[in-house]
């Protein structure tokens, strides 16, 4: 069942005994329909039911009410409701005595408004407005079904007379529409003052409006409210164009300064300018003014594009000035289009999203043929801001746009890539736009691949020439794996990989070559695990491969050091047989001489006594190309982890098992190695004490080697002769847990000590019967020591004391003296003022008080004897601590306030602080004073250890009475 048309409302305002809300004679409604509520009258229609004569006809007092302009009013109600108004003169009311208005006044429900706006006919040719009306046929008026008005076709000579008797020309017309379109939305009022007769202007004003309106789109128009007749300029809300009595616009006038003007009778207009931008869509208004279907078209065009967008972009000048440009575009006049392609491509997109694109057809098949012409124009070549358009299209298009989309991209990159001089790299920048869509790149790729191989690979071939260092490179792989997959599993993708990394290892710097080998290999090994994808594992193999041979073209035993063996681990931990199948015999060898020494260098004790096998299978050449590089690269790494792998440097393959007259490691050459190597420390001692727990220096009873006890012998003998006189060296080796090596120590260290020691030694028992005879002589000779020497001390001569400098005045409170017998005689005691200080020499810290200080100085001897008494005075004058108080206000409103203060002192490092007289705490303090009203008097000071107290310092608060605020 089709829904029922909500009615129109209407309701008659006017001077009479009574109305529906009053009892008494005044203005008030006298009728209305019963579905008008009445708070909408007293509140939204009351204040449009005011008529303002004319003061021309008031001044001349016309009594004939037909010569006064009736006053239309139209305007849109808070709740969306059309309010169409008309207002006439009265000369005499009710009473016959005075004269007053009449208004008639249709509602029409927001949900039908849209049949006024579209059709102006209905708004300004309505014929059944009423002009009185009498009370006794009661307060109810009828709800309407619709309005009756006049259907005579606009007249488009007339139209022309119009605008021609009015003085408005195609640029005053043009500033009419910009002023009325702006004034929706800039708060300011048009004025329109017409240069014709006061009883003809309303009318006149009317036809104008129609015109205007027939050329505003339909968003302006359902907010436009406009007034045909009023006495003066005056803002009223809802009414944006208001036309005035001749002669009422007196400007200066701040009050309407602001406002469009229109001042025609003083040829006056002010604030009518239009910005350059807008001319386009204002000379397609005026060239079809009178063009009502060509304009409804326009406006057609421009309600589907603005579905579902915000008002204020409905009611935007330069939205129309957008739209309009679009609208001549699907008209045909593509030339608007070929002058800025990308502007227009932005305008399209600025009107379409994801909601609303499926209604918005006609700018999506818009977009659709302009797509298609740009791909077909073989001479359009698509800037950064038509791509970033189609891209932010794609986003919301549907399937059969994101393909047509996609093919273009691949025509645009083609076209760009073959028809400048740059190629590729100004191609790039599409690529670079296109990876903001998911998956879109890849899309665009695989399609670019399918057409024209050769512009993909260039675009690979251009990215992979950009990656300069191997972080670049594994980043620009990390980027086709997650962009564009597809491409990573292409033939060519893998070989411009392979050239990168052969260029990122051709470096002057070995190290950076095997760092960059490392990484890479590192990287590629990885891949196919972490990623998941197996397919990747073909790819991933060729390039370890390739970088396994380019890392060995070029690199020698003697240039590596230790870093640079620890980084080839991944080449030489494992043997590679994929890679031995690409080595001549040379290869195959030096591959294996660096991982014997790499095995060396990572060697665990499990290992130890297998790795002697693989020295055997070198020549002498080649084995001492390996230990010589060991001897290189362990130099600088000579400790206790590395003791076993040091041997191998020594070690003489074919040489015997240890117990024959040739050794099977070169021990002296091993132990003059280690001593150089690390002169200047115990490590050698550290390598002697480990070497007793290792096979290769002992023999079948666990006892050391002979050839390694010889070569330890020789050592010592030359390299340590008087190792054995540092008793910690001597505990250390003396401690090592084998017989046999301490046998040894023993032995060296008998050789390294004195000739008086190895005489003891070789004369013991005769050295022993000596010392029965001599013990009892030194033990006499230390009793009778003490009194003979006291007794010398007596009889000698007075000891001589000394004492440095003293100062006469002092700063500090405490002095440091240096005094001294002569000699510094440890015998000699030392006194100060009678007080014993210490022998021979010392150092005495003395406390001065303020004042004069004596001081006495002297010396005693074993025997008593005293020298001559020396005498020192020192003046001492204390200093007053120094006090320092945080800023307090000079006066305050609160009861109390917090004293913060602080106290420094050369000689005192806590002195005392006082606030009136009261101790408050030592060096620094905090307290809080009540204060009474009136002056507070607040007394600080400070006082040291000396006794001596600071200046006192006095603060005065005054609290300021309550009543002050």
């Amino acid at each position: 069942m089709m829904e029922q048309r909500k009615p129109v409302q209407q309701q008659y305002f006017t001077r009479d005994r009574e109305g529906v809300f009053r009892t008494s004679e005044g203005f008030d409604t006298v009728a209305k329909s019963e579905g008008l509520d009445n708070t909408f009258i007293k509140n939204t229609l009351h204040p449009y039911c005011v008529y303002k004569a004319p003061k021309e006809l008031l001044g001349r007092a016309e009594e004939d009410s037909s010569l006064y302009p009736e006053s239309m009013v139209v305007f849109h109600a808070d709740n969306g409701d059309m309010v169409i108004g008309r207002s006439v003169y009265i000369g005499t009311d009710f009473t016959g005595q005075r004269s007053a208005s009449f208004t008639h006044q249709f509602i029409v429900p927001h949900e039908r408004k849209d049949e006024f706006l579209h059709d102006p006919q209905r708004l300004f040719r309505i014929r059944s407005f009423e002009s009185a009306y009498d009370i006794r046929n009661g307060k109810t008026l009828p709800e309407l079904d619709g309005i009756s008005y006049g259907t005579a076709p606009a007249d488009t000579a007339e139209q022309d007379r119009l605008l021609t008797k009015l003085g408005i020309d195609q640029m005053r017309f043009q500033q009419l529409i910009y002023a009325v379109m702006s004034s929706v939305t800039s708060k300011k009022k048009v004025y329109i003052a017409l240069d014709a007769d006061i009883t003809e202007t309303a009318e006149l004003a009317k036809k104008l409006l129609e015109t205007v309106y027939r050329c505003l789109p339909y968003a302006i128009r359902r907010q436009l409210g406009f007034m045909t007749f009023n006495s003066e300029p005056e803002g009223k809300q809802h009414l944006h164009v208001i036309f005035v009595e001749k002669g009422s616009i007196r400007l200066p006038d701040r009050n309407i300064e602001k406002e469009y003007i229109f001042d025609f009778p003083g040829s006056r207009f002010v604030n009518t300018e239009i910005p350059g931008q807008e001319h386009s869509y204002l000379s397609f208004i005026w060239n079809n003014r009178n063009e009502s279907e060509q304009l409804d078209q326009l406006f057609g065009f421009c309600e589907e594009a603005l579905q579902g967008l915000d008002k204020a972009t409905a009611l935007n000048v330069q939205t129309y000035v957008q739209l309009q440009a679009l609208y001549a575009i699907e008209q045909g006049n593509e030339g608007i289009y070929e002058s800025n392609r990308a502007e227009m491509m932005s305008n399209i997109v600025a009107y379409v999203n994801a909601e609303t694109v499926r209604q918005k057809r006609r700018l999506n098949e818009l977009f659709i043929r302009l797509l298609g012409k740009d791909a077909r124009d073989s001479d359009s070549l698509p800037t950064a801001d038509y791509i970033k358009y189609l891209l932010h299209y794609y986003g919301f298009a549907d399937e059969g746009v994101k393909t047509l989309l996609t093919r273009c991209f691949v025509v645009f990159i083609s076209r760009v890539a073959n028809k400048t001089e740059d190629g590729i790299e100004n191609a790039a920048p599409i690529f670079d736009q296109l990876l903001g869509q998911s998956s879109m790149f890849d899309l665009v790729m695989k399609e670019l691949y399918n057409q024209q191989s050769g512009t993909a690979e260039s675009y690979i071939a251009y990215r992979m020439a950009k990656a300069g260092t191997v972080k670049a490179l594994l980043e620009e792989i990390r980027f086709w794996i997650q962009q564009s997959e597809s491409m990573v599993q292409q033939r060519f993708f893998a070989n411009e990989v392979l050239k990168k990394v052969k260029r990122l290892l051709q470096t002057d710097s070995l190290r950076k070559r095997i760092e960059a080998a490392s990484t890479l290999y590192s990287y590629f090994e990885e891949l196919p695990e972490r990623q998941e994808k197996r397919q990747y594992e073909d790819f991933c193999g060729q390039l370890k491969l390739e970088i396994k041979l380019q890392l060995l073209d070029g690199l020698k035993i003697a240039d590596l050091e230790y870093e640079d063996m620890m980084q080839l681990s991944f080449m030489l931990e494992t043997v590679d047989q994929e890679l031995n199948s690409h080595l001549d015999k040379s290869q195959k060898l030096f591959l294996q001489l660096l991982a014997t020494i790499y095995r060396v260098l990572t060697l665990t004790k499990k290992e130890d006594s297998e790795l002697s096998k693989a020295f055997d299978i070198f020549g002498p050449l080649d084995l001492e190309r390996v230990q010589q590089s060991l001897k290189k690269l362990l130099s600088t790494r000579i400790a206790s982890e590395h003791f076993s792998k040091i041997v191998y440097a020594f070690y003489q393959p074919g040489s015997g098992n240890g117990s024959g007259y040739v050794a099977e490691f070169d021990y002296y050459g091993l132990l003059q190695y280690i001593a150089e190597a690390t002169r200047g420390t115990e490590t050698i001692y550290d390598f002697l004490v480990w070497s007793a727990n290792d096979q290769r220096f002992l023999n079948l009873k666990q006892e050391i080697d002979a050839n390694y006890k010889a070569a330890v012998s020789k050592f010592f003998d030359i390299h340590a002769p008087r190792a054995f006189r540092d008793k910690e060296i001597r505990l250390k080796l003396l401690a090592t847990p084998n017989e046999s090596f301490v046998a040894l120590y023993n032995a060296i260290k008998l050789r390294q000590s004195g000739k008086l020691v190895r005489f003891a030694v070789k004369n013991r028992r005769r050295l022993t019967r000596l010392g029965l005879v001599i013990v009892p002589l030194v033990v006499l000779l230390i009793i009778f020591r003490n009194p003979i020497g006291i007794g010398l001390a007596a009889i000698g001569p007075a000891p001589v004391i000394l004492i440095d400098e003293i100062p006469a005045i002092s700063k500090e409170a405490t002095i440091t003296v240096m005094i001294s017998a002569k000699d510094e005689d440890p015998s000699v005691s030392l006194y100060v003022n009678g007080q014993l200080a210490g022998n021979g020499k010392v150092s005495k810290t003395m406390e001065l008080l303020d004042g004069d200080n004596a001081f006495e100085f002297k010396a005693v001897n074993r025997g008593g004897k005293e020298s001559e008494v020396v005498k020192k005075r020192v003046a001492f004058s204390s200093p007053t601590p120094i006090v320092t108080v945080e800023a307090l206000p000079e006066s305050t409103r609160n009861n109390s306030v917090t004293v913060k203060i602080t106290a420094l002192d050369r000689n005192d490092p806590s002195p005392t602080l006082y606030i009136n007289g009261q101790a408050v705490g030592q060096s620094s303090a905090s307290k809080t004073i009540n204060l009474t009203p009136g002056e507070n008097l607040i007394e600080i000071k400070a006082g040291n250890k000396q006794g001596k107290m600071s200046e006192p310092i006095v603060k005065k608060i005054k609290l300021e009475s309550t009543a002050a605020r």
